[in-house]
């Protein structure tokens, strides 16, 4: 596995034992404490990817104790934390369970639980806090807290792992809109983890249902082939289904697919400036010809592609 960690550390400052461990009180409400017999480099960095919140260290000779407290802003009873080792040991005990973790382990606990992180020489990695609600819209309510190690067998698992450490190593450097789309990407992938036979079982309500099968719909509005029966198939779900899910919603499958659509389409027109060519922003969206996209988008916005297009990018000009 890549050096994530390495890579994302590089330049960064070290820190003295004092701002180490208040740095460890405050980001993770945990007390440090050094084993003096191990040296260390206190390095770390943090940042957002949209919602998911990337932080790396050095957590060489190390012992986290966890001290009472929901946290900075609540953030322990609002997300779940995954942790990915880059090198060395880590071994963390909680509620009963313990889990020891070398190089390319990945493991997913609820940092609501009282736990002990102990660190052995050269151990670095990255923590991911993933908001509970992301998840919840995307369809998984997840009944159960037990800490927990994805299969590492999974080729699944190993593309995740693979994501995580290229998101690691370059994310803080991202723009922000590439930071927006990969944390899209990635809070989507967390099915991976939470799909693992290993996984807490999830509970799917007909609201939560529908959620998931909205994010379907947004992922694949490019497909001109998508339709009620390719989104329940896909799903595990019935057409019928399907149906009611929209209908108590006042609304209809592809109607909602034609809304997703025309704002991808919008989206794309407005930051592509005039060099996008009508036609392929309407196969990029889902569309089966540049003259069915140009009457839906009229009707919906009240002007064609062309002249929103021209007269974002006239006002743009003018700006300059």
């Amino acid at each position: 596995m890549m050096h994530f960690a390495t890579e994302a550390l590089r330049n960064k400052h070290s820190r003295t034992e004092e701002e180490w461990r208040d740095f460890v009180s405050r980001d993770w409400s945990m007390e440090c404490t050094f084993d003096c017999g191990v040296g260390h480099q206190l390095l770390a960095t943090s940042w957002f990817m949209g919602d998911l919140r990337f932080e790396v260290a050095d957590l060489s000779g190390q012992q986290w104790t966890w001290k009472p407290g929901p946290g900075v802003d609540n953030w322990r009873r609002n997300t779940l934390v995954i942790i990915l080792i880059e090198s060395g040991v880590i071994e963390l005990e909680q509620d009963g369970a313990a889990a020891t973790l070398t190089e390319g382990s990945l493991l997913l606990f609820d940092p609501s639980i009282s736990y002990t992180q102990t660190s052995g020489r050269n151990s670095r990695g990255m923590t991911l806090r993933v908001s509970k609600a992301s998840l919840e819209k995307r369809g998984k309510v997840l009944s159960s807290h037990q800490m927990f190690v994805p299969n590492p067998a999974s080729p699944d698992v190993t593309l995740l792992k693979s994501l995580l450490a290229g998101a690691t190593a370059y994310g803080e450097q991202c723009s922000s809109y590439g930071r927006t789309l990969v944390a899209e990407h990635l809070t989507d992938l967390m099915e991976i983890i939470s799909d693992d036979l290993t996984a807490p079982k999830r509970v799917l309500s007909s609201d939560v249902m529908l959620r998931k099968v909205k994010r379907f719909i947004e992922r694949n509005v490019g497909n001109e082939n998508l339709d009620p029966d390719t989104v329940a198939n896909s799903l595990g779900i019935s057409r019928r289904y399907l149906t009611r899910l929209f209908e108590r919603d006042g609304s209809s499958v592809m109607r909602y697919v034609l809304q997703q659509r025309l704002e991808r389409a919008k989206r794309i027109l407005t930051s592509g400036g005039t060099a996008l060519r009508i036609s392929d922003v309407a196969w990029q969206c889902g569309f089966v010809s540049a003259a069915h996209f140009s009457r839906a988008f009229k009707k919906q916005y009240g002007r064609s592609p062309t002249d929103l297009q021209g007269g974002d990018a006239n006002a743009a000009h003018c700006a300059r």
